[in-house]
């Protein structure tokens, strides 16, 4: 009997220094995961500290891109203005070469054909257009004789009387015409009237019909281009007509 209670002594001691030694171990196992914890919420902390740098260095370097990329498009807006400037300038240049050539042709020569041949070759190589009429007013002013005629049948422009359709308009007033838009004159196809004057005197009319057809209008040199016919056309013409007066004369002599 005595022996049996020391076993059964022996049992619970054994049971007891088990469960303290287990819980001991519980103890340690748990401390250990209290620091692994603390450890990862620590590397937590220090990541989400380094995140937010990295967030905050992204969206730095993304206003950056932002920045440049607007930087890029100034360049590349302010780069198509000084390309059309560059092209505006070069196709003046090249206007001004063509005046300056035209105006040097119809005063280089006193042959009155010549210069009516200059006038002709000015309309249709400068303003494109193959259809033109020259016209001279007759001296006391009441009508307009053709001169010269290109790609128009002239049959209808032999004289055309002072007010008589836009081109006797023209002269009459003494304005430059511009055929507008549904606009539908006398003459058939006719696109500008150029009046030629001398000292404010009318002295004849450059008629201007149907423009080529890769030419959707009129332009800005094409004006320029009227205004110097509308002055340096007239006054080569009158010079070949004060030239030709005493050389008509000494023949006639002669």
């Amino acid at each position: 009997m005595q022996n049996e209670e020391q076993r059964v002594t022996s049992y619970v001691r054994k049971v007891q220094e088990d469960s303290r030694q287990l819980t001991q171990d519980l103890l340690g196992e748990n401390e250990k995961l209290r620091g692994i914890v603390s450890t990862l919420q620590e590397e937590k902390l220090s990541l989400d500290s380094q995140l937010r740098l990295l967030q905050g260095e992204l969206d730095r370097h993304q206003k950056e891109r932002t920045h440049l990329q607007q930087q890029l498009a100034d360049i590349h807006e302010e780069s198509l203005k000084l390309f059309e400037r560059y092209t505006e300038v070069e196709q003046q240049s090249g206007n001004l070469s063509n005046l300056y050539v035209a105006s040097y042709r119809l005063h280089a020569t006193l042959d009155r054909q010549e210069v009516i041949a200059v006038i002709e070759e000015i309309i249709i190589n400068l303003v494109g257009c193959e259809e033109l009429a020259i016209f001279e007013a007759s001296p006391d002013g009441e009508t307009l004789s053709l001169a010269s005629s290109f790609g128009i049948d002239p049959t209808d422009y032999r004289v055309i009387s002072m007010g008589e359709g836009m081109i006797g308009e023209a002269a009459l007033k003494g304005e430059m015409r511009i055929v507008a838009d549904g606009e539908t004159p006398l003459e058939k196809n006719l696109t500008a009237c150029v009046p030629l004057k001398v000292e404010g005197k009318v002295t004849g009319i450059i008629a201007i019909f149907r423009l080529l057809p890769q030419k959707t209008g009129l332009e800005t040199i094409d004006y320029e281009l009227f205004d110097l016919l509308a002055t340096h056309a007239a006054m080569a013409l009158y010079c070949c007509g004060l030239h030709r007066k005493p050389v008509e004369e000494l023949q006639s002599i002669a």
